[in-house]
């Protein structure tokens, strides 16, 4: 999965991946943590169709969301720090991509309300996978609209 998001996103894409992929490492991903992580895989393969590199984002969050997701069957404090090590990642990448400090503020804004959110939703909803996608899907379009701001 990490030869994809490099060769579909790039550099940036691979290190957000990995930045999930250990996480979910360590809760010992199953078949189905794996395919919610590769469903994310549609923003890059989105920003190759555009050219919109800003869907770099919610690339970013879908992945987030995935680790809080699974996460959240160790306890809410994995899932809480699971959640940040993606977003830490990808805000350290747009740092080092040169994002000006407005942007960073609204990106790091809307990523922590993104973030909480879906842990509450997380915590809050029975587990299942299907309650799982949706929240996952709900966190990545999210993002997308953060866009707009």
């Amino acid at each position: 999965m990490l030869a994809v998001a490099q060769a579909v996103g790039g550099f940036p894409c691979m290190l957000v991946m990995l930045a999930a992929l250990i996480p979910l490492g360590f809760l010992r991903a199953d078949a189905v943590t794996i395919a919610l992580a590769a469903a994310g895989l549609v923003w890059p393969l989105a920003t190759l169709a555009t050219g919109n590199r800003e869907l770099f984002f919610p690339f970013a969050m879908h992945l987030a969301a995935v680790v809080v997701c699974r996460g959240a069957r160790r306890g809410p404090p994995w899932a809480i720090a699971g959640g940040v090590v993606v977003v830490a990642v990808f805000l350290g990448i747009r740092l080092r991509q040169g994002a000006t400090p407005r942007v960073l503020a609204v990106e790091t804004i809307v990523a922590a309300v993104i973030l909480a959110g879906t842990v509450v939703a997380r915590i809050r909803s029975q587990p299942s996978v299907a309650i799982d996608a949706a929240i996952i899907t709900a966190a990545s379009v999210a993002a997308f609209a953060g866009l707009a701001l």
